[in-house]
């Protein structure tokens, strides 16, 4: 995994973009999976800017949802499909069918699960993958001591996770469960891009970079894929 240094979150969203726009221009019909949460919505806002300069076109693009809560749907604030949809999906005034994202408030989690699998299976792998990390080096919800041989699969969340997640929600909720794409899916696509942003994140790179590749910490897994690159701006790679 080669490490890429930027000035500011700006350039480095502009970077990140970049990659999924040259993706997409290779391949229309391209797998996209980019994650929910705070970090990549410089990257959103700028994917969205190059679609309205004809930089890009993703009236072809197939999108995938990294993660879920269990519990939560498109209504929730903070939820990962209402932070996807409202900064991203919906900007993009994508067809319904160019989406497969969890359900959240899923009766049946593990069929879930096998939706997303057979969609992945049908249209995989991944081409370009865009990923965060986690406080305690999680990926998607892969937390640590995750499996390398999971798919699509619920987990339960860390006591680390728990804690950062009251953050995105405007009223208080209990998150202990997650549905998420697994490592060995994440592993598998074409193109990944892990990015960290601001000091808060400053540690838990530099354990990603220094520690050796082990589920203890999952973000290290990522040093294991030749086709993976981190992208940091300067705050964020304060600690190497």
């Amino acid at each position: 995994m080669k490490t890429h240094i930027f000035p500011d979150y700006p350039q480095l969203c502009q970077r990140v973009a970049k990659n999924v726009i040259d993706c997409v221009n290779a391949k229309p019909h391209a797998l996209i999976c980019i994650a929910g949460g705070d970090t990549p919505l410089g990257v959103f806002a700028a994917l969205v800017e190059a679609q309205k300069q004809g930089r890009v076109d993703f009236s072809r693009t197939q999108f995938l949802g990294l993660d879920e809560w269990l519990g939560l749907g498109k209504d929730d604030k903070g939820s990962c499909r209402e932070m996807v949809w409202q900064h991203f999906f919906d900007k993009l005034t994508l067809r319904g069918e160019q989406i497969c994202f969890f359900d959240g408030l899923t009766a049946n989690p593990q069929a879930e699960c096998q939706r997303v699998d057979r969609y992945i299976e049908q249209h995989g792998p991944i081409d370009c993958i865009v990923l965060g990390i986690g406080m305690n080096g999680h990926i998607g919800f892969n937390e640590p001591g995750a499996s390398l041989d999971n798919t699509c699969h619920v987990v339960d969340l860390d006591s680390v996770t728990q804690a950062v997640s009251v953050k995105y929600f405007d009223t208080p909720r209990e998150v202990k469960q997650g549905i998420s794409l697994g490592l060995k899916t994440i592993l598998a696509a074409k193109n990944i891009v892990v990015m960290a942003s601001g000091e808060n994140k400053a540690a838990i790179v530099a354990q990603t970079v220094n520690h050796p590749a082990s589920t203890d910490i999952p973000s290290t897994l990522m040093k294991t894929a030749q086709q993976a690159n981190l992208y940091l701006d300067e705050v964020a790679a304060s600690a190497l």
